[in-house]
């Protein structure tokens, strides 16, 4: 929804609800995952790497974006948002591969 070229911004709007409610679910699935996937020896330092890698992607990801678009125009942000999304269920996944072996 996102990516379809519209004269009016609501089917942009409806995109980012859409992606937002999708992925609001993440980061509490994979704390709540994470005495399995980690032990429970492990997961509270796990926990607080995973709160300390939100709280720094929560701070920067918005300031760079703010710098891309400045220089490339407000056009980049479908793409800005996607390179994110395929990076972080890449991540996911290969940490899922790793817990497994």
């Amino acid at each position: 929804m996102i990516f379809i070229p519209d004269a009016h911004y609501m089917v942009a709007a409806a995109g980012f609800v859409v992606i937002g409610t999708g992925m609001g679910p993440v980061y509490p699935s994979i704390q709540h995952m994470t005495p399995v996937n980690f032990g429970k020896k492990y997961s509270a330092a796990a926990i607080g790497l995973q709160m300390a890698s939100a709280y720094v992607g929560s701070t920067f990801m918005p300031m760079v974006f703010g710098i891309l678009q400045e220089h490339l125009g407000i056009g980049i942000m479908p793409a800005y948002l996607l390179i994110f999304a395929v990076l972080n269920i890449a991540l996911l996944e290969t940490a899922y591969r790793r817990v497994d072996a």
